[in-house]
């Protein structure tokens, strides 16, 4: 039974807010993995080197499958590993993208050390939460919204019309040609 939406992207574009709106405004019930996680003691220790909790994958797949087989609203399923819904659940998957000059701001701001704004802003350019969503989910589940210059509600509307099927397609936000093209590729390269 397909009745998940997963909200996915590199922390610091947004999702979480998103969905919280989401779910308020539309009725869907929110699961957001990292609480899911802690509740269900699905974490597995802390990698020291990376400062981040280190998620029991399969713990936390059992976790979400026995939430989702719960009768009523469509779920939205937030986090930045979206990919370990199972796909059996998931009708779409939309992974909010943002400019990596304002994703490292955003970043900065919340207190992250170097290498962790380093590794996400990697994660952002690289297309990592968009690759793992399709390899997931398949490409006709996945769609991107390029959060860059959009306001909150703006944000909203545009996660909203992407779980209605209109939405960038995987692959149109590349990030490496914009900075190539702008100059700015550099500034990320160490």
């Amino acid at each position: 039974m397909k009745n998940t939406i997963v909200i996915t992207g590199t922390p610091g574009v947004g999702k979480t807010t998103v969905a919280r709106e989401l779910a308020r405004a539309d009725g869907y019930r929110l699961i957001e993995l990292n609480s899911l996680a802690k509740e269900a003691r699905a974490l597995s220790g802390e990698d020291p080197e990376r400062g981040a909790a280190i998620i029991d994958e399969a713990k936390l797949k059992r976790e979400i499958a026995k939430a989702l087989k719960a009768d009523g609203p469509k779920f939205i399923v937030e986090g930045h590993y979206g990919e370990v819904v199972p796909p059996r659940y998931v009708e779409r998957a939309v992974v909010i993208r943002l400019d990596p000059r304002i994703l490292r701001l955003r970043l900065v701001e919340r207190g992250y050390p170097p290498s962790k704004v380093d590794e996400n802003l990697q994660a952002e350019i690289l297309d990592s939460c968009l690759v793992n969503a399709v390899e997931a989910f398949g490409e006709e589940a996945v769609l991107e919204v390029d959060a860059t210059g959009l306001d909150f509600q703006r944000l909203v509307a545009s996660v909203r019309e992407a779980i209605n099927g209109r939405g960038l397609p995987p692959g149109s936000v590349n990030w490496v040609e914009r900075l190539q093209k702008e100059g700015a590729l550099h500034d990320f390269l160490r």
